[in-house]
């Protein structure tokens, strides 16, 4: 037995770890799949008899209720009316005897070719040669009905022919039915025994497919676990510091290239570390200096002189005020390290950047904000807008040097929102307005630039966002200047 539990470990590890985990799935999949296609195929023969008897049957207790007495009111009113078959549909709005015929005719031959039992279809078979009598019976008065002279002797054919040949016809219907009926009942039986059947069979092979399930499972997990044990006790080791730590080969076919691959990691492990641990030094140092980029000294040392100039003036008030600016500013630069933070925190942000450089340009700035409430919950870039509306400032209003107004409005566009920084400052020419967008499609420009701080937000939104978004600039020289931001709808 020993040496049958070995032969078989050794099997199975010869064996790639993708066909062992087969071997469980089919011995647990394909004996139910076997199971279900028969049960299946069974139920489904059981349903095709159930459904062609069933129909049947409604087919037959159609005519059952209403032929006879279809028939016999619309012959009633031929012979008293003195009309013929002809005319039934436009003067008696019925249907004609040759109509009522045919539609049984038809039913009754498809009956007779579907029957589930023999007596069922010779049933059928009946009803069609009454149907075949009563049709010549219809057709003899029919040639006389409009003839005087034949009144009694159509009103006795209609009682002694057409009636009874109409009851008859129902009679046999009703025989059919009966028959149809047993057929029925008979095919629940059998659906009752074949039921059974399979829930026996289906115990009977759970109970023999799961042991032989357990036993399989048993041993192609001893051949995963014993290796991956392995290999987890020795990825334990090198986390623990031991970067000598190296693996064996455990004699199963995948395992062996995972080995492989351990060994490989851990001979590069330390270069890896370490280079990572540059990386982290470098992306501190990048991330400090786009925070010296996001903070212009020239606009901090303003406005604190700025601060200072009030004071001496003894403008406390306006003193506070642009403390205050200039706090609600910086918080929002800094955003407790987040990266997105919400469309008002943006516009707020935006809004204290211009309260704070209206003092200092009060004879040439204006500006107007507009951010519609349902936008303000929507998350944007941090300090996506302010490079913008400082790049309208100073390249913008500044030149102008008369009185200049600068619009910074969102509105919805759909699944986006759109955002527009409009000035009607000096603008620019054709060549500055290329050299910009150039600048800011790349976003990559020399940091000497005008549009540094505009392309550092234009590859910021295009990472972000994808390549549809970004900034798109339009300028006229003399009228000004408009950027459109566009960025999605986010929560």
């Amino acid at each position: 037995m020993n040496r049958l539990i070995v032969t078989l470990d050794n099997l199975l590890k010869k064996l790639k770890l993708s066909k062992r985990m087969w071997i469980i799935v089919a011995s647990l999949i394909v004996p139910y799949i076997v199971i279900v296609v028969i049960l299946l195929y069974s139920l489904l023969n059981f349903y095709s008899d159930y459904n062609r008897i069933g129909g049947n049957i409604v087919i037959a207790n159609r005519y059952n209720v209403e032929f006879k007495e279809n028939m016999d009111a619309v012959m009633y009113q031929m012979v008293i009316r003195a009309i013929s078959k002809d005319q039934v549909e436009e003067k008696l709005s019925m249907k004609s005897p040759d109509t009522l015929i045919d539609e049984a005719y038809n039913d009754f031959e498809g009956l007779s070719r579907t029957s589930y039992s023999r007596q069922a279809s010779d049933t059928a078979d009946s009803i069609l040669n009454l149907l075949s009598t009563l049709g010549d019976r219809v057709d003899d008065i029919n040639l006389t009905v409009k003839q005087s002279g034949y009144y009694d002797d159509n009103m006795l054919s209609l009682d002694t022919n057409i009636r009874i040949i109409t009851r008859l016809i129902q009679e046999r219907i009703s025989e059919y039915n009966y028959y149809e009926a047993e057929s029925l009942e008979q095919v629940r039986v059998e659906l009752s025994k074949r039921v059974d059947f399979m829930i026996r069979l289906t115990i009977i092979l759970f109970v023999a497919v799961t042991a032989v399930a357990l036993v399989l499972v048993y041993f192609v997990s001893k051949s995963i676990t014993s290796s991956v044990e392995e290999l987890r006790r020795l990825a334990e080791e090198y986390g623990q510091g031991n970067f000598d730590a190296r693996a064996y080969d455990f004699g199963d076919v995948e395992f062996s290239v995972l080995n492989q691959t351990f060994n490989g990691m851990a001979s590069q492990i330390g270069d890896l570390i370490e280079n990572v641990r540059s990386a982290e030094v470098a992306s501190r140092e990048m991330e400090l200096k786009l925070l010296q980029a996001q903070i212009n000294p020239h606009f901090l040392y303003n406005t604190l002189d700025n601060i200072i100039w009030l004071v001496e003036d003894d403008r406390k008030e306006d003193a506070e005020n642009i403390v205050t600016y200039l706090s609600q500013f910086f918080r929002t630069t800094l955003s407790g390290g987040r990266d997105f933070i919400l469309l008002k925190e943006e516009f707020d942000h935006i809004k204290a950047y211009l309260k704070i450089q209206s003092f200092r340009y009060r004879d040439i700035l204006s500006f107007e904000m507009d951010l519609p409430d349902e936008l303000s919950e929507y998350l944007i870039i941090k300090m996506a807008l302010q490079p913008i509306v400082e790049n309208a400032l100073y390249h913008g209003i500044k030149y102008k040097r008369s009185m200049g107004k600068i619009t910074v409005k969102a509105r919805d566009a759909g699944e986006n929102i759109s955002i527009e920084v409009c000035d009607d400052g000096i603008g620019m020419d054709t060549d500055e307005l290329s050299r910009l967008r150039i600048a800011v499609s790349e976003g990559h420009p020399n940091p000497d630039d005008s549009g540094f701080g505009m392309a550092n937000v234009s590859e910021r939104l295009r990472l972000n966002y994808g390549e549809t978004y970004g900034l798109f600039i339009e300028s006229e020289y003399g009228v000004g200047t408009s950027v459109e931001i566009l960025i999605p709808k986010t929560t």
